[in-house]
């Protein structure tokens, strides 16, 4: 008998409010931005509320680990509800 060990990893369950959602006022701060920066990226620092506007996820995270290192970051999609969107459909077969 050949048995394979299992490899998955098993991530803990996430604690209760473990992922933060932005404050009005900064929801407020984003909606201002739609005029000038419509389909950029908003990386938000959550502990500070600072926002790190860039081109694409990488880019505004890599402007807000200059100032914040290793920190996660809430993103929003300026002007949109979602960051991504899925393009693809179902094909028949």
């Amino acid at each position: 008998m050949n048995h394979k060990k299992n490899t998955a990893r098993i991530l803990p369950p996430v604690p209760e409010g473990a992922i933060k959602r932005p404050s009005q006022s900064v929801l407020a701060r984003l909606n201002k931005l739609v005029r000038t920066q419509k389909g950029q990226i908003a990386a938000i620092e959550m502990g500070s509320e600072e926002m790190f506007i860039g081109k694409d996820v990488v880019d505004a995270t890599l402007k807000g680990w200059k100032k914040y290192p290793g920190q996660p970051f809430y993103f929003a999609r300026i002007g949109y509800p979602a960051v991504h969107r899925r393009r693809a459909g179902l094909r028949k077969r």
